[in-house]
């Protein structure tokens, strides 16, 4: 290994990651209100990008007590950070080329009219300056930018710089988080489509508040978002967590981005009000936060993904049966969402609620949705007199408050909270059901590669897996015991696992060893491959040993979708392996592990990606799938992702995507649910 490079950046990964997102809005067969969806996402993501990544490449987050960062780690993350911003501009060219070239002109094709950079027509000023004064003139605090200690623009907040004749400056904020972007006019059949921001500049204006305004000039400040959390043992961290909270938008500035015109002295004025540098800014259009496009009036439905049908799952038993537990007792469930239909796992909370048998539910909550269909029926089973434990990880970046909120609601109303472990987050998504049957307790558990969180459930690919296999779950309610009463313990404590694989105690030593097998087997001539299905691969050692097993002769099909570091397709090194991330109509989310193992194709799923906050930070349940059938489904459902001609891309040895050329038209998020539907 010592003759090749073994590892991309993880963060310039990430951006040829966010990059496919964005590619994905060029892509002929995405309908186009569905491309600006994309260009909404590729805009989000980079926003957070600047909050949470840019402040480490700055090295804010690891100046020693003397306030000075190791030179050789600050020139390595400087170069990281150069060379960041460069593929951050090309992609900002390329997103500014697919709108206004290709995105346009399409809806315009539509009657759909977005006005982009282009005065106010005639035929709307009555109607667009009604809908100033009614609905934006209140939200309009312009200020004299006199004394910079009094302007701290909020993060990601939208505002003007303005600028008038006889050299006087001020500021205004663009309240779209208030009143929405975007004003429609329907005028001679067609859709006409204002930005709020020039509907401000030119009433403004007109208003003559600001005296011979000259010119106006977006701009936007990026803050950092990290929390500054004292985990130790015995600290109270829902009151620092609340603490933090309140000062997230108030954090350091790592970006201003400001419209490309701006004039030199301003920008100078600009960077000592926020003190920042100039590298520390990015030059943008006149239109920010375009991840308000996830927003835009949809006027025409033809022009979206046509309205996606959960399948039912294949059980005839399920629909024919009052009680899933009955159920269960049989068969196993295997769930493929979103192409399977969640109602099934809303089921099995709800009955867990309700069912006179149950004596007590635990599960982990990671990201609920705001108005939780879970969350609702954990409270509704503390009402009916269970005993419910829930394991909120309070740590669950930009989920924070929500979860605390119903830690609290769940809390009122009975049941046993459990918060989260100083340095540890628990990212695990299980569920574990006590239930009284002749006098015995059985178990039903759910274990998930994806949060117990409907509303993601319907645009994240996942597997759910319902069962009462006792041996794993017997593990499971250990496990629990565990965090819910042991957890100060947990960095000098092991837990023994034979049939879960849970990091933190033997996830990292059971994958080294099935690799090692697969590389075994090479050795002696006999076939060997892995494959794997990730969100994120970025841990060293995992990475070496998949190196070693490619070496050795094991085949290796990787499917990664966002932060990859491992090189394929060095000779010498990982020539046997290939990478590919699919980037589509849903947030690829779920993780699946097979290893040939001599014929068993051994498989597993679970919540752990291949990082080191996953493997020696997080508590992370994957766990083995046993039915034939639901294997030869999972083996399927790689077989069709490693097929895909669509949606797929290679990354190559740069860390690059490489776009094929479409051939066999294989979508693997349209083939999936054709063969699912057929699966008895």
């Amino acid at each position: 290994m010592k003759n090749h490079n073994l590892f991309n950046n993880r963060d310039i990964s990430w951006l040829y990651f966010n990059e496919r997102v964005l590619l994905e809005s060029q892509r002929d067969y995405v309908p186009l209100l569905e491309k600006l969806k994309f260009l909404a996402i590729y805009s989000s993501n980079l926003d957070e990008f600047f909050r949470v990544r840019i402040p480490l490449l700055h090295g804010w987050k690891k100046l020693d007590k003397k306030g000075k960062l190791d030179s050789t780690d600050q020139q390595a993350e400087l170069n990281v950070y150069k060379k960041a911003k460069n593929i951050i501009k090309k992609q900002q060219e390329l997103f500014g080329h697919i709108l206004t070239q290709e995105i346009i002109p399409g809806l315009s094709k539509h009657n759909i009219i977005l006005h982009y950079d282009l005065a106010l027509p005639e035929f709307a000023l009555t109607t667009l300056r009604e809908f100033f004064l009614a609905e934006i003139a209140s939200y309009l605090h312009v200020s004299k930018l006199e004394d910079h200690t009094d302007f701290f623009p909020l993060n990601n907040e939208l505002y003007f710089f303005i600028l008038t004749s006889n050299q006087e400056r001020y500021f205004c904020p663009i309240p779209s988080s208030s009143v929405g972007r975007f004003k429609t006019i329907v005028h001679e059949e067609k859709y006409y489509i204002f930005f709020i921001d020039d509907i401000i500049k030119h009433f403004l204006a007109e208003a003559n508040l600001i005296p011979n305004i000259e010119s106006f000039y977006s701009f936007k400040v990026t803050r950092d978002a990290e929390l500054n959390l004292q985990e130790e043992a015995g600290t109270d961290l829902t009151e620092a967590l609340i603490k933090e909270l309140s000062k997230r938008d108030f954090g350091i500035a790592t970006r201003l981005l400001y419209q490309s015109d701006l004039p030199s002295e301003e920008l100078a004025i600009l960077l000592d009000c926020l003190n920042l540098k100039k590298s520390n800014t990015m030059k943008g259009g006149k239109y920010h936060n375009l991840k308000d496009f996830f927003d835009f009036p949809a006027h025409n439905r033809q022009l979206e993904y046509s309205q996606a049908v959960s399948i039912e799952p294949p059980f005839q038993e399920l629909l024919n049966s009052n009680s899933i537990f009955s159920v269960l007792q049989q068969q196993e469930i295997l769930l493929h969402t979103p192409y399977h239909s969640y109602d099934t796992v809303l089921r099995f909370f709800n009955e867990a609620a309700m069912d006179e048998s149950v004596q007590s539910i635990w599960v982990t909550l990671y990201r609920l949705a705001k108005d939780s269909k879970i969350g609702r029926a954990l409270l509704n089973a503390a009402q009916n007199g269970k005993k419910v434990n829930v394991f909120v990880e309070l740590k669950a970046r930009f989920d924070e408050s929500n979860n605390l909120q119903w830690a609290r609601r769940l809390e009122q109303a009975g049941v046993n909270i459990s918060y989260s472990i100083p340095k540890i987050k628990v990212h695990a998504k299980v569920a574990l059901v006590e239930r009284l049957e002749n006098e015995q307790i059985k178990y039903y558990g759910l274990l998930s590669t994806g949060n117990l969180n409907e509303n993601t459930a319907k645009v994240y690919t996942d597997h759910s897996l319902l069962t009462s296999d006792e041996k794993p779950l017997k593990e499971l309610a250990t496990l629990f015991d565990f965090l819910t009463k042991h957890r100060e313990k947990i960095h000098d404590k092991e837990l023994v696992f034979h049939h879960l694989l849970v990091a933190h105690f033997n996830l990292y030593d059971e994958f080294m060893n099935l690799i090692d097998h697969e590389i075994e087997q090479a050795k002696a001539g006999r076939i060997a491959f892995i494959r794997i299905k990730l969100n994120n691969l970025e841990e060293e050692t995992l990475i070496k040993k998949l190196y070693e097993a490619s070496s050795a002769g094991v085949r290796i099909e990787l499917i990664v979708r966002s932060i990859c570091r491992i090189i394929p397709n060095q000779i010498g090194l990982s020539e046997n392996i290939t990478v590919r991330r699919i980037v589509g109509r849903y947030l690829e989310h779920s993780r699946i592990f097979h290893f040939h193992h001599a014929g068993d194709n051994l498989v597993y799923i679970g919540s752990s990606d291949w990082m080191n906050r996953n493997i020696y930070h997080r508590i992370e349940v994957c766990f083995p799938i046993k039915n034939e059938l639901y294997k030869q489904q999972l083996l399927k459902y790689l077989d069709i992702q490693l097929a895909d001609d669509t949606s797929a891309s290679s990354i190559n040895n740069l860390g690059q995507n490489e776009i094929p050329e479409i051939n066999n038209f294989i979508d693997a998020q349209e083939e999936i649910p054709r063969f699912l539907i057929h699966c008895d």
